[in-house]
C-alpha cells in the first residue's frame, strides 16, 4: 500500500509546483504577473545541441549562456530542438518516426537543460521545427503525410511531453519557427483560412518548398492538441515570421493562427495556440507599418498574450535595445527575446554585450509585470 501511495504521490507532484500561465492579459507564474525577458539561444550547434548523448558536450556552453542570460537580468530563452531533424527524432528508411532518437538521451538531455535553467530562474521555450528552412524532405513529409506525423507524434512529442510534464522551468511548447518561410504563395482556396493570396509579395514563401497552408496548420492543430492533453499545465504557441500572419486588423494581414483556423484544418478544437508570437526587424532601416514596434500589443485585438519573439536593434529605425525593450514592457506586449545570444554571424542580430544592456534595463520592473522572480 505504502509503494501504491508513493507512486500516487510522485504522479500529482507536478501539480504543485509553479507553472506559467496564459491569461487575456498576459502571463502569471505563481499568483503574479510577469513578463518575459530573454533570449533567443536559438541553438550552440544547429539540430545537434540535444539527444544521442551531444549534450555532454554542447551542455556546458548552454548552461554558461544560461549564466550570463540570468546574471544580466533576463528570465527566459526559446531554443530549437529537433529543426530539420538531421539528429532527432530517430527515423526508418521510408520516413516514419520510430524513436525520439538512436541512443535514447533526448528526453533526459532537455531534462538537464530545463534542471539547470530553474536553478537560473530562466524559463525555456522549446522550438519543435523550422519553417525557415525545411531542407530535410522528411520534415516536409511529416507535414503532408498523417501517418508520417502518427509516427512522430506516438514515438516522440507525447511520451516527450509526458515526461517533462509539470517542470517548472518549462515555459512553452512552439511548434514551428517561421512556418511562411515554406508555405505556398500565393494559393487560391475558398476557404479564407488557407487561402494565402493576402500574402503575395510579402516575402512569405522564401524557401520555395510550396507547402500548402492547410497542411501546416493541421500539423500545428494535431500536436498543439496531443501537448495540451498529454500536459494540461503545459502552454503552446508557434512563432510568425511578421505580423501579418498573426492578425487579422491591419490591411495586407490575416490572422492564420486562429483558434478558428487552426481548428478548421486539424479538426481539434483543444489544438489552439496559448500566446502569440511575432517576429519583427526592419527592412531598409524601416518598421513594417503594421509591425508591433509601430503600435501597442491591443492594436491587433487577438484576446491572448503577445511575445515579441525576435527582433535585434541592428535591424530597427535606429531605436536602442533600451528603447526597444521598453516598447514591449510599456505597451502591453507579454515578453520579448532578443535575436540571437550564439552569435552565428548572420546579419539581423544584436552582440552580447547589447543583449545585456537590453535585460538590464528591464531588471528588476515590476510595474507592467514582475520581470525577475523565482522558477519553481
Amino acid at each position: 500500500m505504502l509503494r501504491v501511495l508513493i507512486s500516487v504521490f510522485l504522479l500529482l507532484v507536478p501539480s504543485f509546483w509553479a507553472k506559467l500561465t496564459a491569461q487575456p492579459d498576459g502571463f502569471y507564474y505563481n499568483g503574479q504577473k510577469v513578463f518575459l525577458s530573454g533570449a533567443n539561444i536559438a541553438w550552440y550547434s544547429y539540430g545537434y545541441d540535444f539527444g544521442n548523448n551531444q549534450y555532454d558536450s554542447h551542455g556546458p556552453q548552454l548552461e554558461s549562456w544560461l549564466t550570463e542570460i540570468s546574471n544580466n537580468g533576463g528570465n527566459s530563452v526559446r531554443i530549437w530542438l529537433h529543426v530539420e531533424g538531421e539528429n532527432t527524432p530517430k527515423w526508418d528508411s521510408n520516413g516514419y518516426v520510430t524513436a525520439p532518437d538512436a541512443s535514447g538521451t533526448l528526453f533526459s538531455d532537455m531534462k538537464r537543460f530545463l534542471n539547470f535553467a530553474q536553478s537560473k530562474n530562466i524559463l525555456v521555450i522549446f522550438t519543435l521545427w523550422n519553417g525557415a528552412e525545411m531542407h530535410n524532405q522528411k520534415v516536409i513529409d511529416l507535414v503532408w503525410d498523417d501517418s508520417k506525423l502518427e509516427s512522430y507524434i506516438d514515438n516522440v512529442l507525447r511520451p516527450m511531453a509526458s515526461e517533462l510534464r509539470g517542470h517548472p522551468a518549462l515555459g512553452a511548447w512552439e511548434i514551428v519557427n517561421e512556418m511562411e518561410g515554406s508555405v505556398r504563395v500565393p494559393d487560391s482556396r475558398s476557404e479564407r483560412c488557407f487561402d494565402t493570396g493576402i500574402l503575395d509579395g510579402s516575402g512569405a514563401g522564401w524557401t520555395f518548398k510550396s507547402i500548402q497552408m492547410e497542411r501546416f496548420l493541421r500539423f500545428y492543430n494535431l500536436q498543439l492538441a496531443v501537448l495540451k492533453t498529454t500536459d494540461p499545465t503545459a502552454l503552446v504557441t508557434g512563432g510568425s515570421w511578421s505580423e501579418k500572419s498573426q492578425n487579422s486588423v491591419f490591411s495586407g494581414s490575416f490572422n492564420y493562427y486562429s483558434d478558428e483556423c487552426l481548428t478548421k484544418a486539424g479538426g481539434n478544437p483543444t489544438g489552439t495556440l496559448d500566446f502569440f508570437q511575432m517576429h519583427s526587424y526592419a527592412w531598409q532601416s524601416q518598421w513594417n507599418p503594421s509591425g508591433p514596434f509601430k503600435h501597442p500589443a491591443s492594436s491587433y485585438n487577438l484576446g491572448k498574450p503577445i511575445v515579441i519573439g525576435e527582433f535585434a536593434s541592428s535591424c530597427s529605425e535606429g531605436e536602442s535595445i533600451e528603447q526597444l525593450m521598453e516598447h514591449a514592457y510599456s505597451n502591453g506586449y507579454s515578453g520579448i527575446w532578443t535575436w540571437t545570444y550564439s552569435v552565428h554571424g548572420g546579419g539581423c542580430e544584436d552582440d552580447r554585450a547589447t543583449q545585456h544592456r537590453g535585460f538590464n534595463h528591464l531588471r528588476g520592473r515590476t510595474d507592467n509585470g514582475v520581470v525577475n522572480f523565482q522558477v519553481g
